[in-house]
């Protein structure tokens, strides 16, 4: 019933976006109903709830058991079991068939990575079950072999005939068989003779002299010459690793502090240049030159500067202008690094507005800085509304700090009350 009415309650909802505006694809919203009538038919049919039953199907045969919960009914009383239920058992012509198939698989795989049973100085394979429901035990002699037909090659010193016993077992049937082997001796022309006989020669020469300062290592492990290297801890590397990396983070500070630095230039400027485009438009209003003009922003500057108010940059950059006017440079040319000295957007378009007064006369110069100066202020106060909403955002996570301790200040000695 859950299914039933969880399908009606998602079919009513993608009908109730569609006729809105955020309409759902028609494809994916066929596919969601589609599924969701599938689950719904599953579910009624028996796929989920709780079924009356009559029997319990077993695990398969080598599986290990299975619990079942179930609910027994008894008049108007309830009670919950837990059934253990085993797996099943073979009959006898399924036991036997399971031996046979076991004895076939055992008689295709025992060799291993051996090539041949009269040329054997590798791992045997030997288990303990065989498809799950055949049981083996293994008895071997002499015992070069373990039971799992793991090689024991120092006790290989040369050729031996090996006996392997199996008792195979399944259910009620048993079932034995006999395989022979030939160890031989491990080849050195082998990866891993080579190898062994090395490890051989080593633990031999460590086991000659256990009192002496130093173990003497062969030269030489069946006519084949020896030279040994130990790999010793490149500490020289770690340091030029972490020197690399500190490399990294102090260049990626001087990046980020360098836009750091130019964001608050930048914002320095915005400042500054709405203040100097008033003072200059008073200043050329007044029937000043905008040279002149400039001299008395950079020398009111200065008096403000005398008397302890701060350092402003775009006003220091006039006062250095107008030492470069009074020592001789072109003025036009003044302008131009002034508008790239400072690198901000308003003083690259009043550096335009500058040379072409002195180009084309000066007659619409205040017309065009008041309106600048207009825009200036615009955009500062826009500036300053998103500068405001910034800092609201940063104090929302403290402020959410403040409402969990609160919460928690509040709630504790209740929930202490309580219990």
């Amino acid at each position: 019933m859950a299914a039933v009415i969880l399908t009606v309650v998602t079919i009513a909802v993608i009908l109730a976006l569609n006729r809105g505006k955020n309409k759902i694809p028609t494809k994916l919203a066929a596919g969601i109903i589609a599924l969701e009538i599938i689950g719904t038919v599953i579910s009624l049919s028996g796929g989920s709830g709780s079924p009356v039953i009559s029997k319990i199907k077993r695990p398969a045969a080598g599986s290990a058991s299975e619990e079942h919960e179930v609910t027994v009914k008894h008049g108007k009383k309830e009670e919950k079991l837990t059934i253990d239920v085993s797996g099943r058992r073979l009959t006898e012509k399924e036991a036997k068939k399971a031996v046979e198939k076991a004895r076939g698989q055992i008689e295709e795989e025992y060799l291993g990575k051996n090539k041949s049973k009269s040329f054997v100085y590798r791992d045997l394979k030997l288990k303990a079950k065989y498809n799950g429901v055949v049981k083996a035990n293994w008895y071997i002699t002499p015992d070069i072999f373990d039971s799992e037909g793991r090689i024991d090659n120092s006790k290989v010193e040369e050729k031996a005939e090996v006996a392997i016993n199996g008792y195979l077992e399944c259910e009620s049937v048993t079932d034995e068989l006999e395989l022979k082997v030939t160890a031989v001796p491990i080849p050195i022309d082998t990866a891993e003779g080579l190898a062994y006989y090395i490890n051989k020669a080593v633990t031999d020469a460590e086991s000659a002299d256990p009192s002496g300062e130093y173990v003497r290592l062969p030269k030489e492990v069946g006519g084949k010459k020896l030279v040994f290297t130990e790999e010793k801890e490149d500490k020289g590397i770690k340091l030029v690793i972490v020197m690399a990396f500190m490399l990294g983070l102090y260049l990626f500070y001087k990046r980020q502090k360098a836009k750091d630095d130019e964001k608050k230039w930048q914002k320095e400027l915005s400042i500054d240049y709405p203040k100097m485009l008033s003072q200059l438009s008073l200043f050329i209003g007044a029937g000043f030159s905008v040279k002149a003009a400039f001299v008395q922003v950079g020398n009111a500057y200065i008096k403000r500067v005398q008397r302890g108010y701060p350092m402003r940059p775009a006003f220091e950059e006039i006062v250095r202008m107008n030492r470069r006017i009074k020592d001789g440079e072109d003025e036009e040319k003044a302008y131009k690094k002034l508008g790239e000295s400072l690198r901000h957007k308003g003083f690259r378009k009043l550096t335009l507005l500058l040379v072409q007064s002195l180009k084309k006369g000066s007659r619409d110069l205040r017309d065009q800085l008041e309106q600048e100066e207009r825009a200036a202020y615009d955009e500062r106060r826009i500036n300053a509304k998103v500068a405001g909403e910034e800092a609201s955002l940063k104090l929302l996570l403290p402020m959410m700090g403040m409402l969990g301790v609160i919460f928690i200040v509040l709630m504790v000695p209740a929930f202490m009350q309580m219990t």
